[in-house]
């Protein structure tokens, strides 16, 4: 199963709890991310999600309780002890991209090191879907989780490295696609400035 049918499959049980929505917060695909790489098997997550959406408590008629309290952050815990043995016990790829990400995750010192070897496990699979949005919206994921690890001036080097780069939208540019763009921009100047991400995740 690859990445994205795993994503896909958790997010579509978590939307028939909450009663809407396909879409996994940026914190919750991480984790699946994770639990995939780290070969939790799906129907694990399913049933974890399933449980916790029958102990919530039965307030659907009020407005927004559909989304209140249930994200696989509830459950993190359960596999943590699962990913660490798989992270222990996993054998390098003799080949590929996932070689060649891997290596760059254990840069000395690597901020969210976990997320960047989760990205690494999984980027083949991320850049076959969605013409390679899922892998460069996990990017960003993992570029937050390093900055929040660094010190608060990091972020401002990086938005400063950013700026510089900045121009305006073309009219006929969507603006889904101009925002796109400036997360690219940003993971390049933050890779210029701070080696987050380390070079060769930019591909």
């Amino acid at each position: 199963m690859t990445a994205r049918e795993y994503i896909e499959a958790i997010a579509h049980e978590l939307s028939k709890a909450r009663g809407k929505g396909l879409v996994l917060s940026p914190a919750d695909a991480q984790l699946a991310l994770a639990w995939h790489a780290g070969q939790v098997p799906l129907q694990a997550v399913i049933a974890e999600v399933r449980r916790a959406a029958s102990l919530r408590p039965p307030v659907a008629h009020l407005r927004g309780a559909a989304e209140t309290g249930l994200s696989l952050q509830l459950f993190a815990a359960t596999f943590e002890r699962r990913l660490k043995t798989a992270r222990r016990g996993k054998a390098p790829a003799e080949s590929g991209l996932a070689v060649q990400l891997r290596a760059a995750a254990r840069a000395p010192g690597l901020a969210a090191r976990a997320a960047w070897e989760a990205l690494a496990d999984t980027a083949e699979d991320l850049l076959a879907g969605e013409g390679g949005e899922l892998y460069w919206s996990a990017a960003l994921h993992a570029l937050k989780e390093s900055l929040r690890e660094l010190p608060r001036s990091a972020g401002l080097q990086a938005g400063a490295a950013l700026r510089t780069r900045l121009a305006p939208r073309p009219r006929n540019m969507p603006r889904r696609r101009y925002q796109r763009s400036l997360q690219l921009m940003l993971l390049a100047a933050a890779s210029d400035r701070l080696g987050l991400p380390p070079r060769a995740f930019l591909l």
